[in-house]
C-alpha cells in the first residue's frame, strides 16, 4: 500500500492547484485517470493475495475484470495521453476536440461497464463455486453480467475507432502523398 500510495498520490498533489488545467488539455485525463486505475488495481492486487478472498476470485470473471483493470484502465489510457500528448508537437496538429472527448468518454464509461459487473459477478460465481453449486450454475448466473461485459467491450472498441480518426487528423501532411521524383527536383 505504501509504494502504490506514495506514487499515486505524488502525481496527484501535483495537480494541486491546477485541476482546471485538465479541460483545456487533450492528454491530462486520459493520464489521470491512468494513475487513478493503477492505484486501484495495486490496491485490488493486494486484497487478492489474501487467502480468504483469493479463494473467492481466483479463476474466476473476477480475476479477467483485473487483468482488464490492469492492462486497459492503467496502461491504454497512459498510452493514450502520451499520444495526444506527443503527436500534435510532432506534427504541428492537433485532434478535433469533440473527438477526443468521445474517445475518453467511450472508453472510460465503457471500462467501467464492463469491469464492475465482471467483479460483482466474479464474486458471486467463487461464493457459487465454495458453497458446492454445479458448475453450470455458476455459468447461468453470469449471463447477465456478460451481457454488460459486452456492452462495456463494444463501447471500447468504439472508443477505438475514435482514436484512430483522431490518430489520422494528426497526421503529417506528407502522409499520402508521393514523393517527387528527380525529373520535377531538378526543374
Amino acid at each position: 500500500f505504501v509504494p502504490v500510495t506514495a506514487g499515486s498520490g505524488n502525481f496527484l498533489l501535483t495537480m494541486k492547484g491546477k485541476w482546471s488545467s485538465i479541460s483545456r488539455s487533450y492528454s491530462l485525463p486520459f493520464i489521470l485517470i491512468g494513475v487513478i486505475f493503477y492505484a486501484l488495481v495495486s490496491y485490488q492486487g493486494t486484497f487478492q493475495a489474501f487467502r480468504s478472498l483469493n479463494k473467492v476470485w481466483h479463476f474466476t470473471n473476477y480475476g479477467i475484470a483485473h487483468s482488464h483493470m490492469s492492462m486497459y484502465g492503467f496502461v491504454a489510457f497512459i498510452v493514450w495521453g502520451g499520444v495526444y500528448a506527443l503527436i500534435p508537437r510532432l506534427t504541428g496538429k492537433e485532434p478535433p476536440q469533440l473527438t477526443v472527448g468521445a474517445h475518453f468518454w467511450l472508453a472510460f464509461i465503457g471500462v467501467l461497464v464492463y469491469n464492475i459487473p465482471l467483479m460483482i459477478g466474479g464474486t458471486m460465481q467463487g461464493l457459487s463455486w465454495i458453497a458446492g453449486d454445479a458448475f453450470i450454475e455458476s455459468v447461468t448466473l453470469m449471463e447477465p453480467y456478460w451481457v454488460w461485459r459486452a456492452v462495456g467491450g463494444t463501447m471500447m472498441f468504439i472508443s477505438h475507432l475514435v482514436f484512430s480518426y483522431n490518430v489520422w487528423k494528426m497526421r503529417p501532411d506528407t502522409w499520402g502523398k508521393l514523393p517527387e521524383t528527380t525529373e520535377t527536383q531538378s526543374n
